[in-house]
């Protein structure tokens, strides 16, 4: 009875690592900086708490190149290391509360921006993330021009 068990828990686990594994997630669309797109093709998301009262949000990470480790220390990657991304924290509601830019071709690596994105869509459903993110056309940070019209939906990881 208990090699049925561990069976069927080992059977479970590979079956989920199969769905994760055939449904990366996807992100298209543009970020901009100085007329170069970062042909980001990656995503990743999950669940933060946002505050020491326990509000939770989700990390959303879209990059150029494979993402690998913890999605927050993307926060402050070194674009020329790491290639070109986008981490978006949002609320529980889809409300953004920051994103990080960082762009290959950016005189300010990486820069933080607030108001400047818009959220177009968001939906949390079940563990699948969706989204469609924006500038209101081209914005200016320090001396960098930038975009971002970017949509993208991937899989909730789990801690």
């Amino acid at each position: 009875m208990r090699f049925r068990a561990m069976a069927l828990a080992l059977t479970l686990f590979l079956s989920l690592a199969l769905v994760a594994a055939t449904n990366p997630g996807k992100v298209s669309g543009t970020f901009i900086v100085a007329g170069t797109d970062a042909q980001l093709k990656h995503v990743r998301a999950k669940r933060v708490k946002l505050d020491d009262k326990g509000q939770m949000g989700y990390a959303v990470l879209m990059s150029a190149k494979p993402a690998t480790g913890d999605i927050e220390a993307w926060r402050t990657a070194d674009p020329q290391e790491r290639g070109s991304y986008v981490h978006v924290i949002f609320d529980s509601k889809g409300e953004i509360w920051i994103a990080e830019l960082g762009h290959v071709r950016a005189k300010t690596r990486p820069f933080g921006v607030m108001t400047e994105i818009r959220k177009v869509a968001f939906e949390v459903t079940g563990e699948q993330i969706s989204g469609h993110i924006r500038t209101e056309g081209e914005q200016v940070f320090t001396d960098d021009h930038y975009s971002v019209d970017l949509t993208f939906q991937a899989p909730l990881e789990r801690e």
